[in-house]
């Protein structure tokens, strides 16, 4: 009995070093071929910080018929837009000038009229009856307001609304002030390659221009894929 003991605990003991000497199996995967051969690790979006990218790579959700541009701007003279231009295109980017018309709020007036009437048969009544109380009117003969009536029109708001209250107080109906002035053109450089622009390269192209920054929008221009 004593041989069949000893042949048991030699053949456990060599099992034993057997497993300990061979490596696992795990259908052929080891912890060095998770990312053989590859440059980069992936990172999830729910772990990417928005906050931490430049503003070039900063996520935008738009259609996908949508082209978006960094455009830079405001600039109120067409040289200084040009100037910025020239600094993008040295930098090999393809800098396109866009120009806005922009109300000017400096030049607000307020417009005090009555709103149109259904024809122009009552308008001249109601600017007979307006005449007779001696307020000042004349009836708008184009634009959206045509057949309306005019009661002037003032740079103070305060004068506007004096007028629209007393002229309420008379009977006459709805009296209205719409907001009117003048137009400034704005001239914005536009540059289609916004993965090219990080912020060294936005600060080359801004240099030292002041009033301006940087905004992304959609392409006013229309380009092609880059």
């Amino acid at each position: 009995m004593r041989w069949i003991v000893y042949s048991l605990l030699i053949i456990n003991l060599g099992l034993l070093a057997y497993f300990l000497t061979t490596p696992g199996n795990t259908d052929g995967f080891t912890p060095n071929d998770a990312n053989q051969g590859e440059g980069k690790t992936l990172v999830l979006l729910s772990e990417q910080q928005s906050g931490d990218l430049p503003v070039s790579q900063q996520p935008v959700r738009v259609s996908n018929n949508t082209k978006l541009c960094y455009a830079l701007g405001p600039y109120f003279d067409d040289i200084s837009a040009r100037v910025a231009q020239a600094r993008s295109l040295e930098l090999g980017l393809t800098g396109l000038i866009a120009q806005h018309k922009v109300p000017n709020l400096k030049d607000a007036e307020f417009w005090v009229h009555i709103p149109p009437l259904a024809s122009r048969g009552e308008a001249m009544t109601l600017l007979r009856k307006l005449q007779s109380k001696a307020v000042d009117s004349y009836i708008i003969t184009q634009g959206d307001l045509t057949d309306g009536i005019s009661l002037g029109l003032f740079r103070q708001r305060s004068s506007a609304d004096g007028l629209q209250k007393k002229v309420s107080q008379l009977g006459f109906g709805e009296v209205a002030i719409r907001e009117v002035g003048s137009t400034s053109t704005e001239f914005w450089v536009e540059v289609r390659e916004i993965s090219k622009l990080d912020e060294t390269t936005r600060r080359r192209v801004k240099a030292e221009d002041k009033d301006v920054q940087w905004q992304m929008i959609s392409c006013r221009h229309q380009p092609a894929d880059v």
